[in-house]
Parts: structure tokens; C-alpha cells; sequence
């Protein structure tokens, strides 16, 4: 089960790092249009069409690895002073509630990508973008962030059951503080170079 997860988690940590030079690229082409159109009077066109597509795609593909470093947020005013059992039972009914959005809402964007294909659609704009490459880059970002849930969820319930409490604490639990700090510290010692 580590080994699954560990490699769900390093794909996650990899399209974590393309959805963020996806959306520098995004900002660069912007800032590269507004010093053409006030500079030089001139739009090379597609700039907004494009860094939208960026922010949807980068999105999804970003909430995998969200979700390992534990980004998304969730109300601990409670939980640190629950006992084990209730912190056990908000992780895994709050993975369950979010993998269940998750597959209500790939549900219906499936739909919108097949439409996108079946119809040929297309934007209704100068580059006029087949509508399904964007669909369905955003589509497996979903996807895979549901694939990422769903580790989560069985590596949780797989280490409860086998008195692995640590591990799933670790897995989807809420961070505490002084875990917060550590990371934090941790982060500050590679960026000065561990001195």
C-alpha cells in the first residue's frame, strides 16, 4: 500500500510542478500582451482564451498533490482535542464526501467533453481551440485528483484496520501545529542552503 502511494504521491508532486509552469507561461504571455498593447498598439490575439484554459487545467491537476501536503482546507478548531476514534471517523467521512463530489462532478464534466467532441465544438474565437483539448486535459486532472482521493481513502482505512494509527494520522489527518512548524523550518533550511 506505501509503494502505491508513494507513487500516486510523486505523479501528484510532477503535475503539481507542470500545472505551476503552466500558469508562468500563462502570465508571461499576459504580461508580454499588455506591453504590446500599450507599447506598440498591438494584441498578437488569444492571450485571455489561453490563460483561461491554463488556471482550469493547472487547477485540477493541482488539487492531487493539494491534497497529500494537506493544502485544502479543513476546521481543526475541533479536531486536536477530539479522542483517535473521532479524528478516524472526520478523516475518512471527509475524504468520502470529497472523492463523492468528485465523482458527481466528473460525472457531469464528462458529459461536457463528450458533448465538446460529438458536436466538433469549437471556441468561438480567433484561434478557434477545439473546445476537447482543453475539456479533457481539465477532465483527467479530475480524475486523477479522484484516483488520488481514493489512495488516500484506502491507505486510511487499510492502516486503521491494521493498528497502523501513525500512518494514517499521517496520511489524512490534519497537521498539527508543531507538524506545521517543522515543515515550515524544514523548507527554510533547504532555501539557505541547510545553514
Amino acid at each position: 500500500m506505501t509503494g502505491f502511494i508513494q507513487k500516486t504521491e510523486k505523479i501528484s508532486q510532477i503535475a503539481a510542478w507542470c500545472s505551476g509552469l503552466l500558469l508562468f507561461l500563462a502570465a508571461l504571455m499576459i504580461g508580454v500582451e499588455v506591453v504590446l498593447r500599450k507599447v506598440f498598439t498591438f494584441s498578437m490575439g488569444g492571450a485571455d482564451e489561453l490563460s483561461s484554459y491554463a488556471l482550469a487545467i493547472s487547477c485540477t491537476w493541482g488539487f492531487s498533490f493539494a491534497l497529500i501536503k494537506k493544502s485544502h482546507v479543513r476546521i481543526d478548531v475541533l479536531y486536536s482535542r477530539l479522542p483517535r476514534f473521532a479524528r478516524s471517523f472526520l478523516d475518512i467521512t471527509a475524504h468520502l464526501l470529497l472523492g463523492l463530489y468528485i465523482v458527481v462532478l466528473s460525472y457531469f464534466a464528462f458529459f461536457v467533453l463528450k458533448t465538446s467532441i460529438v458536436k466538433h465544438s469549437a471556441a468561438n474565437t480567433p484561434l478557434s481551440t477545439p473546445m476537447w483539448i482543453p475539456q479533457g486535459l481539465w477532465f483527467a486532472g479530475l480524475l486523477w485528483f479522484g484516483f488520488t482521493i481514493f489512495m488516500i481513502l484506502a491507505g486510511t482505512i487499510y492502516y486503521r484496520l491494521n493498528g497502523k494509527h501513525e500512518i494514517a494520522d499521517r496520511l489524512s489527518g490534519i497537521s498539527t501545529l508543531s507538524e506545521e512548524i517543522q515543515e515550515t523550518a524544514e523548507l527554510g533550511d533547504k532555501a539557505g542552503g541547510g545553514k
